[in-house]
């Protein structure tokens, strides 16, 4: 259940292709880890996301942001309606919150920031096996 795979997400921060990598995982049943990392020089940023959901409590979404270097790191979480984020059947959704969270970050170290999100973008999510 934790075998790593990826999400293709193009990320453009001021105009230009940055170098990043997406990749996402089932902890549990119920767990789904998301994970972007930018390495490049001066920024090397990452994007941790959980999601903790089952029928019958709100899903919780947790956010850690790790980096650029002096910069201290920081923890963002929120409860969700566990019909609209649900971690085993709206995986998709949750993909996009983390989107979303990494869009936040790096607008925070004053990036002007573009994710594109492929077509393809979540076949490797959507194959993994629960």
């Amino acid at each position: 259940m934790s075998d790593r795979r990826r999400i293709t997400l193009d990320i453009r921060l001021d105009g230009r292709e940055a170098e990043s990598g997406t990749t996402c995982s089932w902890v549990g049943p119920y767990i789904l880890a998301i994970v972007t990392v930018l390495p490049e020089p001066g920024l090397a940023l990452e994007v941790n996301s959980t999601f903790v959901g089952h029928e019958g409590v709100p899903t919780c979404a947790t956010h850690l942001t790790l980096g650029p270097v002096g910069h201290a790191p920081f923890i963002v979480t929120a409860e969700h309606e566990h019909t609209s984020l649900d971690p085993m059947i709206r995986a998709r959704e949750c993909a996009y919150e983390h989107v979303q969270a990494v869009l936040e970050a790096l607008k925070g170290l004053g990036y002007q920031v573009g994710v594109d999100v492929g077509d393809g973008a979540f076949v490797e999510l959507e194959r993994i096996e629960r």
